[in-house]
């Protein structure tokens, strides 16, 4: 499989060009284990991890992506941690963001302080702010009310526990 072809990066006074991050990085068709530039295009091919301050992907998939921004265009992300995520027709399985813009898309679990989504589904949506129209499983409210609960649970069994044991 074709590897990341990053355009030529300069020589710089902190040493050649091989000990720097490539400004771009562009991946077509093909595949690479792990990416670093400061710009990274993926079209209709997948990475394993890839540091870069933007990263666009699109027809295609990375497994952990770490970067100021995101974009994602019927494509996928397993884990992504970035600042701003943007996703049209694609999905994302853990996301951590501070603004995530998402659109016709899946998600499992997006953790953001602010939510734009638009026709889209989410396993468990955690957001301060949330703006659009979302199906959840398990949001905000939600989850509290399930670890209250589960707590509840767990306690009473400790204590239904500890009183069958001090009858034998």
């Amino acid at each position: 499989m074709p590897e990341a072809q990053p355009s030529p990066t300069p020589e710089t006074s902190a040493g050649p060009a091989e000990a720097q991050s490539p400004e771009t990085a562009n991946i077509s068709q093909g595949a690479a284990d792990e990416v670093k530039a400061e710009v990274v295009n993926i079209s209709q091919g997948g990475v394993n991890r890839v540091y870069a301050r933007e990263v666009k992907v699109e027809q295609g998939g990375v497994n952990r992506v770490e970067a100021e921004a995101v974009a994602v265009r019927q494509g996928g992300v397993g884990l992504a941690r970035t600042q701003s995520l943007n996703v049209r027709e694609g999905g994302v399985g853990v996301v951590y963001a501070e603004m995530a813009n998402i659109a016709d898309s899946g998600n499992g679990v997006v953790i953001s302080q602010h939510a734009e989504l638009s026709n889209s589904r989410v396993g468990v949506l955690l957001a301060r702010e949330v703006h659009g129209n979302v199906e959840t499983v398990l949001d905000t409210r939600g989850a509290a009310l399930a670890g209250i609960a589960a707590g509840l649970a767990v306690g009473l069994m400790l204590i239904v526990g500890g009183l069958l044991r001090r009858r034998k």
